[in-house]
């Protein structure tokens, strides 16, 4: 913890933080061992292992705590609710998936929306923006996007646990073939740490592969697909399996619980010792972190964050803020969020303040070398051929004898002769070298690809791939000082090209997925295979990429922001490759590896 107070932190031109701005005393100020900004999973990875290791933490979110799951404290004393809960969890979702999807556009907040043409030629003559040269610039309207150069449904989620309130849960390891990034420089030892890494994360995270091992339809899918495409009928031999899912099925077999970062602060919430270490705050947004110290190696020390409690009481509609002093920072934001944070503290470009002619210290890879997926998206309705074989046990499953038993007794009137109930399909299709691209064949809730009500859901199955591009530098995420956010931050702009081979991959994917559809059913009428908005996969990487090369990268390989002592970043952004997969149980590995760090430093400091 920085040996300065904040005052003296803000009197000096250093800083980062605008000297006019004074500490409200009508606020409280924090410390703790441990700052993080961002309450998802890689947020939540941190603060466990830094509670669990002895250190006092202080997490602060942007959005609210509005998802919870609701459990006793480990000695039964008392209740305990763990917020970040999957919101599909609730019954009425398991029970009517599609009614989930408008849970998930309400989550999302789209990041850059080109406004240049927004005006209509029938508009009234005295409305506002009649005149064509009124561009509005609130919650993500951006003048400064080139629209054929945006990841147009690029997304954030505002709330504790991020994106996990709503996610597939799919976590799949990445291919080292092609996806796996390098945390130390020899292959085979790389790879055996990110072993070490992916089977501690799905610890944490619950991952397994066989939750739906007693679906029929999964299981007719998987097995569908597996002999069509095993290379010893013309076809080409693919890989399917179940996908890799943070989940478990419940007591009543019937239901899934849905993991989110509940099941990784559960331990901090029900364990009073560990909870007496932790806060979060919620509806706080982090603004910037300030420099304290600049040292005679050319490392700079972080001495504060400066938070803003968006529903703390403000009088005469002047700035309200607060102060956290740690020993160390972590911003794992998101990979929008956490860039914007480090551009916001001015370490994004070269500048000074009003009181001093010094530098601030600058990261020069900051947003560049950006990855987003390519994916391309359908929806099939299931062969009559294959429904037909399920009345049959055609794989002499007992319990699958008993499902479909029991389906024929208590509705004999169904035609499909299968439980309403009956697991969801989760298959995937691993990325390898000649078919770099991850798959997703399921029936899950996005933010589009509904059905409609008069479609029995048993019989739709979706399709998914997810394939990769390039880094490149060009590519890139820049932040405006002209404008801002719906948060009063610098409003994110994109330029994003595709180069001639991303283009050509993305090709062979779909082709790729046509013909394993195919063999499935034919084309839902309005979801044939088409390529989705750029960003709409989510996954949107390298924007503090984390390496081996302080010239190619933000932060080294623990994810310490290069050039700085106490000043660490998280989340799907310190990905430095280019992936087809999903990539929370990297990013998470990530944040295990760097929390180790965080420990080694700060009980070397004692």
């Amino acid at each position: 913890m920085s040996s300065k107070s904040i005052e003296e932190i803000l009197r000096e031109g250093s800083a980062g933080i605008n000297p006019s701005i004074k500490p409200n005393k009508k606020l409280r100020d924090f410390q703790a061992d441990v700052f993080i900004a961002g309450s998802g999973p890689i947020g939540a990875t941190y603060a466990l292992l830094l509670v669990e290791a002895g250190y006092k933490v202080v997490m602060c979110e942007l959005g609210a705590a509005d998802s919870f799951k609701a459990t006793t404290t480990e000695d039964g004393s008392a209740d305990a609710f763990i917020p970040g809960a999957h919101k599909k969890n609730e019954v009425e979702y398991q029970k009517d998936i599609d009614r989930f999807v408008n849970v998930i556009k309400g989550a999302l907040s789209v990041v850059s929306v080109p406004v240049k043409n927004v005006t209509s030629d029938t508009l009234d003559p005295t409305s506002w923006g009649a005149g064509g040269d009124e561009l509005p610039v609130t919650n993500g309207k951006n003048p400064s996007q080139e629209a054929n150069l945006n990841l147009a449904a690029e997304a954030v989620t505002r709330g504790v646990g991020g994106m996990t309130t709503h996610w597939t849960c799919a976590t799949p390891k990445f291919n080292r073939q092609g996806e796996l990034p390098r945390i130390v420089s020899n292959e085979q030892e790389n790879f055996d740490a990110w072993e070490e890494l992916y089977e501690e994360a799905m610890k944490l995270i619950g991952t397994t592969t066989h939750a739906f091992d007693k679906s029929i339809r999964h299981t007719l899918v998987l097995r569908t697909l597996q002999n069509a495409f095993n290379g010893t009928n013309g076809k080409p031999k693919l890989d399917f399996g179940p996908l890799p899912l943070a989940c478990h099925r419940m007591p009543n077999p019937d239901y899934v619980y849905w993991h989110g970062t509940d099941v990784i602060l559960e331990k901090i919430y029900t364990n009073p010792e560990l909870k007496s270490r932790f806060r979060l705050l919620t509806n706080h947004r982090c603004t910037r972190v300030a420099v304290s110290d600049h040292h005679a190696d050319g490392t700079w020390t972080i001495g504060a964050a400066e938070v803003k409690d968006f529903l703390a009481d403000v009088s005469n509609h002047e700035e309200q803020h607060s102060y956290v002093q740690a020993k160390m920072y972590v911003i794992a934001a998101g990979a929008v969020a956490t860039p914007q944070i480090l551009f916001n503290s001015g370490f994004g470009r070269k500048t000074t303040t009003s009181m001093t002619t010094s530098m601030l210290p600058t990261i020069h890879n900051l947003g560049t070398h950006i990855t987003e997926q390519p994916m391309s998206f359908c929806q099939i309705v299931l062969k009559t051929s294959l429904l037909k074989t399920i009345p049959n046990n055609p794989y002499n499953l007992s319990w699958w004898k008993e499902k479909v038993d029991y389906q024929k007794a208590k509705h004999p009137e169904d035609p499909l002769k299968f439980p309403f109930r009956d697991g969801e399909p989760q298959v995937t299709k691993l990325f390898t070298k000649d078919k770099p691209w991850h798959a997703q064949i399921h029936r899950d809730a996005f933010s589009y690809g509904a059905v409609a009500e008069t479609i029995d859901t048993r019989t739709i199955v979706d399709f998914r791939f997810f394939g990769y591009v390039k880094p490149e530098a060009t590519n890139r995420i820049d932040f405006e000082t002209k404008y801002e956010d719906g948060y009063g931050m610098p409003q994110p702009t994109f330029t994003f090209r595709m180069s001639d081979d991303d283009k050509t991959r993305a090709h062979d994917m779909m082709t790729d997925m046509c013909n394993v559809a195919k063999e499935l059913g034919g084309w839902l009428p309005g979801s044939e295979p088409q390529f989705m908005a750029p960003g709409l996969a989510l996954h949107l990487g390298g924007t503090v990429r984390a390496g081996l090369d302080s010239k190619e990268h933000v932060a080294d390989t623990n994810c310490k922001v290069y050039n700085f002592s106490n000043l660490y970043v998280g989340g799907n952004g310190v990905i430095p490759t280019g992936y087809a997969a999903n990539p929370t149980l990297t990013s998470m590995g990530y944040a295990i590896r760097s929390a180790r760090s965080i420990i080694n430093a700060l009980e070397s400091a004692k």
